[in-house]
């Protein structure tokens, strides 16, 4: 049960900080000036055209969602506690390999 709420806790720091603006883009402008953005994780992923890794990260986290409430709910069956565990452990992956991603990632502007 407790794995339930800490699962259910994660997944939404997950999401919360990926739509936080973490990221200063700066890029030259025709004019001499230098224009700066402040984006988001997601909005790096779209821009930068890997926004697949955005979609398993959702994937990932809906499945270890769902098996956490059915746990809270009383389904003790150890095939749900094995896929709660499995989702939750692959949602977290997939954070660290997007924010790795987003990290490096360099956009380019036309």
């Amino acid at each position: 049960m407790l794995l339930s709420m800490i699962s259910l806790i994660v997944n939404a720091a997950y999401g919360v900080v990926l739509n936080l603006d973490l990221y200063t883009d700066r890029a030259p402008m025709p004019n001499g000036g230098v224009r700066e953005w402040k984006r988001s994780p997601i909005t790096r992923l779209n821009i930068s055209g890997q926004s697949a890794l955005l979609y398993l990260e959702i994937a990932f986290a809906v499945v270890s969602v769902v098996t956490s409430i059915l746990v809270l709910f009383g389904l003790k069956s150890r095939a749900i506690r094995i896929v709660q565990l499995v989702s939750t452990a692959a949602s977290t992956v997939m954070f660290i390999i997007i924010m790795i991603v987003t990290g490096n990632s360099h956009v380019n502007y036309a």
